[in-house]
């Protein structure tokens, strides 16, 4: 099991690690149209969040792929993809052909039930990763070898 916890924060590590690199290459104003496309939050919020989403799920990645803070990192990361899947769902629910924005401009992405889907898949994922945290190869053990931080039963297995 260590190893399969391993190989999905490498997969779900990597993948927030290119979203959130795409999403600051475009820069912040890039990001903050699509998310304002998505017509759900208050404008005063939507230039923050085009700032610092980028950076968050570049910092999120990486602490996941490394295995560092896996447990609170993987929670966060749950709580990202189903409040992106809620998001994607709602521009279905509305038909508004909004592009959901999850690579930047790199790679155009229409709403769909499929996308939602796969945002959950992600969510569960990720939880899975919390569940078991810290899996194979990861940072947290070297760190906290109590276990007290890394946590879960595999905190100190290779």
């Amino acid at each position: 099991m260590a190893y399969l916890i391993f190989a999905l924060r490498l997969a779900l590590g990597g993948l927030l690690l290119v979203a959130g690199v795409l999403k600051a290459h475009d820069g912040p104003t890039s990001t903050a149209i699509t998310i304002a496309g998505y017509r759900l939050l208050p404008q005063p919020l939507v230039a923050p969040l085009g700032v610092a989403l980028p950076y968050a799920e570049i910092m999120l990645g990486a602490y996941l792929a490394a295995g560092l803070f896996t447990r609170i990192v993987a929670w966060i990361a749950a709580g990202q993809f189903a409040l992106f899947a809620i998001a994607v769902g709602s521009l279905v629910v509305r038909h508004i052909a909004a592009d959901c924005g999850c690579f930047g401009s790199a790679l155009p992405t229409p709403p769909s039930w499929a996308h939602v889907g796969f945002d959950v898949a992600l969510a569960l994922g990720a939880a899975a990763i919390a569940l078991r945290a810290p899996g194979a190869f990861a940072v947290d053990p070297m760190i906290f070898p109590s276990g007290s931080l890394a946590a879960g039963r595999e905190a100190h297995s290779p």
